[in-house]
């Protein structure tokens, strides 16, 4: 007779090969074949998709004078680095986060998501918008520009802050900035950073590439992993 243990040890078996099985769903089943559920994950918590958590002290606010704007704060934010043990659930399938005030701490919930890669395109049937085009595009969702609760007077002029402080970094390599940063007009709540491919080529030999913006005092990162970022043979991004 088995014992207990060996059953719980054959059963969580079982179930991480299932999970590992289906998975990479992307690369087994055509576009039309993904489920509402499977797509959810794939926008939300994949390789392409890091869930972010960011908040703010207690005491930012009162510092600022009631509300946050800009780049002019002396606390830093703290942001969950996607994929590495970061928090929270983001936008899914309609790019939206969410946000949480408690003990005078202001919490935001969101996504990071590599939105030119070619099973994101499949997946939202959509395509990226033309001023766009020949760069890799990364959106920020669920997050306010101005970092906080408090509506920004100029939407504009906070993106060009955010332009200015917005890097791509391959591992080992030099890093960029975005050349476009813009909302995303089907999406509210969801900021696109367009990255050049003639500036910036990437491949699997890079490995990783981190990606890090500020948005008022909350600082946003995720790490993208390109061995994991493979579609139908070839890396999408």
């Amino acid at each position: 007779m088995h014992t207990r243990r060996e059953l719980l040890a054959a059963a969580g078996f079982a179930a991480s090969r299932l999970y590992a099985s289906g998975s990479d769903f992307w690369n087994k089943k055509d576009p039309s074949e993904w489920s509402s559920q499977e797509i959810e994950q794939l926008t939300s918590k994949s390789p392409w998709a890091k869930e972010i958590n960011a908040s703010a002290p207690p005491d930012y606010s009162r510092r600022q004078g009631g509300g946050p704007r800009g780049m002019g704060g002396s606390i830093p934010g703290i942001g969950g680095i996607g994929g590495i043990g970061g928090g929270g659930m983001g936008g899914g399938r309609r790019g939206g986060g969410g946000g949480g005030q408690s003990n005078g701490v202001q919490s935001f919930k969101g996504t990071i998501r590599w939105e030119s890669a070619r099973p994101i395109l499949e997946a939202m049937k959509s395509k990226i918008p033309d001023p766009l085009a020949n760069h890799y595009v990364i959106s920020v969702s669920g997050i306010p520009t101005s970092g906080s609760y408090r509506r920004s007077e100029d939407e504009d002029a906070d993106l060009d802050r955010i332009k200015g402080v917005t890097f791509l970094e391959p591992k080992g390599k030099r890093d960029v900035q975005p050349g476009i940063v813009q909302t995303q007009p089907s999406s509210v709540g969801s900021v696109l950073f367009g990255f050049s491919k003639e500036i910036l080529q990437l491949s699997e030999d890079d490995k990783e590439v981190l990606f890090t913006t500020t948005f008022g005092h909350l600082n946003l990162k995720a790490k993208f992993t390109l061995k994991d970022m493979m579609y139908r043979g070839e890396l999408a991004v």
